[in-house]
């Protein structure tokens, strides 16, 4: 169901038309694209920004103009349309789960290689779709972040829309392509996003209401109230921008001056773009717990579960990175518990390793009821029962990078 509210606000070359260079740096200036809008007036100190997004972790997304960078940066809050993180505990964003096969020397392997898709791309694009990207540099770079909706009330608009007839809507039977969505926003036309967004609707009598008028409403009303306590960057799917009834307007309304910001686009990595990719790894500090772990991101504490577990989540190429901490009697001996630790064939080689500060630990593929093969260690320590899993598509799966996550977990 996230998937259909996501992908459906998806449904909407880019051109530089000029030249440039400033400080030996060239830059091409794009003065149609209208993905960047400045928020001023109404007493604030600062302006905000407010960002057409996309859903998608397609790379080429990640081409920010000059001025998006240091809007980023900038900012003393990031904003989104709903808080990403609270769905790293409640479903995979895997389109399909893998089952490797086992060599004759019970090592683990997938005859396919294809990068697998998920609801928000595929493994060949960034490990986040762009929206969690944002949310993920807020928490990495000690930002403060906001929702403008829950989730809840997205799930609840989409499944408030009535069609004339439900079998006609679907996405294969859009008329306009993937690919030909994505060059209209890279172009940054956000009218024309709006009206395709719009004329893909038309087989519904109020899904256009639900899914963008009313929701501009709320989100500009949300926009009002915090940009007057922080200065912002707000990401909201480009097809909310444009339009008598679309935020721009709507802030306008409010008594905001908002104001396209001119694109340029550097051939170089500008000061903001390199400050910004010092906060692609988070540091998990867990003093209780003795240990410590290096995520892309900030982890999610799944409190539906009985223990100690922190999960999160890549959610565009569709990995996941789980660790569960358990107490456990002092007596046990772990080797008698791997049988039950993995749950997987025989034919597969669990690994009797040594880890750092010299600990037992047992390592290989675990078969996990409704995740399907992930990659395991468990280990014990000071009475506790370490479980480290992850999960991805097929090139997660043949990679080296749940190794590089397990042995990022250090004890103290």
């Amino acid at each position: 169901m996230v998937k259909s509210i996501f992908h459906i606000q998806n449904l909407f070359s880019a051109v530089f038309v000029g030249l440039f260079c400033v400080n030996g740096i060239s830059q091409q200036y794009d003065p149609d694209n209208q993905l960047l809008w400045q928020i001023s007036g109404k007493g604030l100190k600062k302006p905000s920004y407010l960002f057409g997004s996309y859903h998608s972790n397609d790379t080429r997304l990640f081409e920010f103009s000059d001025s998006t960078f240091s809007a980023i940066l900038n900012a003393e809050a990031i904003v989104l349309e709903a808080d990403i993180y609270s769905l790293f505990t409640l479903y995979d964003s895997r389109d399909e789960k893998i089952q490797l096969e086992i060599d004759a020397n019970g090592k683990p392997y997938t005859s396919n290689k294809k990068a697998s898709s998920t609801k928000y791309g595929n493994e060949n694009g960034r490990p986040q779709f762009l929206d969690a990207y944002f949310q993920q540099i807020a928490y990495n770079s000690g930002k403060k972040f906001f929702p403008l909706e829950s989730v809840q009330s997205q799930m609840d608009a989409y499944e408030n829309i009535t069609y004339h007839n439900y079998k006609e809507f679907s996405i294969s039977t859009l008329s306009l392509s993937e690919e030909n969505i994505l060059q209209t926003y890279l172009s940054g036309d956000i009218e024309s996003m709006r009206q395709s967004l719009k004329a893909q609707l038309a087989v519904s009598a109020n899904a256009y209401n639900l899914l963008i008028t009313n929701r501009n409403v709320l989100m500009a009303k949300g926009i009002d109230s915090l940009c007057r306590k922080h200065s912002l960057f707000v990401a909201v799917g480009a097809a909310h921008l444009a339009g008598k009834e679309g935020i721009i307007q709507l802030l306008k309304n409010k008594g905001y001056t908002v104001r396209q910001v001119g694109a340029t686009f550097s051939d170089k990595p500008t000061n903001a773009e390199i400050a910004l990719r010092k906060f692609n790894s988070f540091l998990y500090t867990d003093t209780t717990h003795h240990f410590t772990a290096v995520f892309g991101g900030m982890p999610k504490a799944d409190t539906t579960a009985k223990n100690f577990k922190i999960v999160y989540q890549e959610m565009g190429q569709g990995n996941t990175y789980i660790i569960e901490v358990l107490p456990i009697d002092n007596s046990v001996v772990l080797s008698d518990k791997v049988d039950d630790l993995f749950y997987t064939s025989q034919a597969s080689n669990i690994q009797e390793i040594i880890i750092s500060n010299d600990i037992q630990a047992f390592e290989g593929i675990a078969n996990i009821y409704g995740l399907g093969d992930c990659w395991r260690r468990v280990f014990i320590y000071k009475d506790q029962l370490f479980k480290l899993t992850c999960y991805g598509g097929n090139k997660f799966m043949n990679s080296d990078r749940y190794k590089k996550f397990f042995d990022r977990v250090v004890t103290f």
